[in-house]
């Protein structure tokens, strides 16, 4: 049995508790004790502050009144079909979201409507002659009753919270996608979206991914001006920036995250792209990253560079490093250690020394070895650049 189906067979076994003659006495208080309880729920609930007019105070006056009609015929006859005051409570906690209310205001109205009708039905009642236990028995069928209607306004409320997340992500999965898309889209596209999603499209933004796994609720709940969406195996978020973005870092930002360069709204679908390749690059070891810290493109740009076409990247460090390639590891090992330190320290051979805790002698014979075989790459700056430009790309640096 769901908790609906024993909330309601408990309200009615409470009324069917109450003399089914008190139906008559009660039924022609309705209108008056409706009118007194929309008049105390608009006086006494600060979210209802304002006339009940146009669809909204339509819509609750016939919830009350059929609340009310709805319980005096259960007292005639427990057994009664549910009426139509099930729509129109589910509908009730559905219009609070649609409002943009918490759900406590209309909970605070259900509680003085049952306060109100209790106050009322029980002076008619006792007028009537109801003695003390039927009037106990009354007010405990009416709040069980309101707990039932209460409980139906919260099953709409979060029935259309369910539905308007759904149609939020739908809307922010649309912007995402079309935000860094390459080639790019039409601005004309991407400006729809963002009004769809009724989010304002910031002067500079940065494009950050984050694990999939994660899902985009991490990155969504740090700050309401995030748009995230999961886009090609990751999560790929919208950030304002820098404002927006150094909040999020600086604060309980989910971990893995990879922020792509900072740059105008236009400018999103490179940010993207080079994003991605921040992201390969970490997952492939080439950024020297401990742990799973945030990674930031402007900390990267020489490895960006560097490994922007990996193909490219190899053939030059294939051309480049193929006389040390050639020669036995031991050697091979040691010229590249040579090399290392060479670039360092600028060829400036006590440095060099202690930095490979050798003697200056070894050191000046080691260079000259090296010599031998890389000849003029060492010589000038085209040759050193190029020897850098190798080493990074073969993770030696």
């Amino acid at each position: 049995m769901s908790d609906g189906q024993r909330e309601e067979r408990e309200a009615r076994a409470r009324i069917a508790a109450l003399p089914a003659g008190l139906a008559a006495v009660l039924r022609a208080e309705l209108p008056s004790v409706a009118d007194e309880a929309i008049t105390a729920i608009r006086d006494e609930v600060d979210e209802y502050h304002r006339p009940f007019g146009g669809a909204f105070g339509r819509t609750v006056r016939q919830g009350v009144e059929l609340a009310l009609g709805e319980f005096v015929a259960l007292i005639e006859d427990p057994d009664r079909p549910a009426a139509d005051s099930t729509g129109v409570m589910v509908e009730l906690g559905r219009g609070e979201v649609r409002s943009g209310r918490a759900l406590h205001a209309l909970q605070a109205a259900y509680r003085c409507g049952a306060r109100v009708s209790w106050r009322r039905f029980a002076e008619v009642a006792g007028r009537e002659g109801a003695d003390a236990e039927t009037l106990v028995l009354l007010g405990e069928a009416i709040f069980a009753y309101v707990h039932r209607l209460s409980a139906l306004s919260v099953q709409g409320y979060a029935q259309e919270q369910a539905l308007r997340a759904g149609a939020t992500q739908r809307d922010r999965d649309r912007l995402v996608r079309l935000a860094v898309a390459d080639p790019p889209r039409d601005p004309a596209d991407v400006d729809a979206a963002a009004r769809q999603l009724g989010w304002t499209i910031p002067g500079h933004v940065a494009v950050v991914l984050a694990p999939e796994e994660d899902g985009p609720a991490g990155l969504l709940r740090t700050d309401p001006e995030v748009v995230a969406a999961i886009h090609d195996g990751a999560v790929v978020a919208l950030v304002p920036a820098p404002a927006v973005l150094e909040r999020i870092l600086g604060g309980a930002a989910p971990t893995g995250l990879v922020v792509g360069p900072v740059g105008p709204w236009t400018s999103a679908p490179r940010a993207h792209r080079v994003a991605r390749t921040l992201l390969r690059l970490r997952d492939e070891g080439r950024l020297g990253e401990d742990g799973p810290g945030t990674v930031r493109a402007e900390d990267h740009l020489v490895a960006l560079v560097v490994h922007a076409d990996p193909a490219v990247a190899d053939d030059l460090a294939d051309a480049t490093l193929a006389p040390l390639d050639a020669l036995p590891e031991g050697r091979r090992a040691r010229h590249l250690e040579t090399l290392r330190a060479w670039l360092d320290h600028r060829g400036h051979g006590p440095r060099m020394a202690e930095d490979l805790h050798l003697h200056a002698q070894t050191v000046r014979y080691r260079v000259a070895r090296l010599r031998e075989v890389l000849g003029p790459l060492l010589d000038g700056p085209d040759g050193r650049f190029r020897l850098e430009l190798a080493l990074r790309r073969r993770g030696l640096r």
